[in-house]
């Protein structure tokens, strides 16, 4: 196998990963925010803060950024999904940084808020929709790459 490909595999891993990352925090972890106790809310919203970076933030991240060197340093694929993977990765770091990390702020510091919880949901599906296109424009591309092996 050659670099390009294993690029596309190694991508896929941290796509795939990322994508039921997104899943568990929009059903299951956001919602969860709303029935902390507001006595224990701030210590609660810390405690998590300090345990995502290795598991959700760098992997996230790395999800947005990637797909550019995947489509410098990868395989041979159409045009469109390099784009449409580029963009959807653009899509979830703008969501992230202009949306989601100012109400994660918010919640630090002032503790439980009904609205600025229901807008991190809110807000966070277009991020949730963007790594999902990226999870269907990967299994499109190694059917390209792979289909034809």
């Amino acid at each position: 196998m050659e670099l390009p490909q294993l690029l596309l595999l190694l991508w896929s891993a941290l796509v795939y990963w990322v994508l039921g990352q997104i899943w568990l925090v929009q059903i299951v972890i956001y919602p969860l925010f709303a029935k902390v106790g507001e006595a224990e809310y701030v210590a609660y919203h810390r405690f998590y803060s300090r345990r995502i970076p290795l598991p959700i933030i760098i992997p996230g991240f790395a999800s947005f950024l990637l797909p550019a060197a995947l489509a410098y340093f990868g395989p041979a694929i159409p045009g469109w999904m390099s784009a449409a993977n580029i963009a959807a990765g653009i899509v979830g770091l703008l969501v992230t940084v202009l949306l989601e990390i100012p109400r994660h702020n918010r919640l630090e510091k002032g503790g439980r808020n009904e609205t600025t919880i229901a807008e991190l949901i809110r807000y966070n599906w277009p991020r949730t929709a963007s790594i999902t296109a990226q999870a269907v424009v990967t299994l499109l591309m190694l059917i390209h790459v792979f289909g034809e092996a």
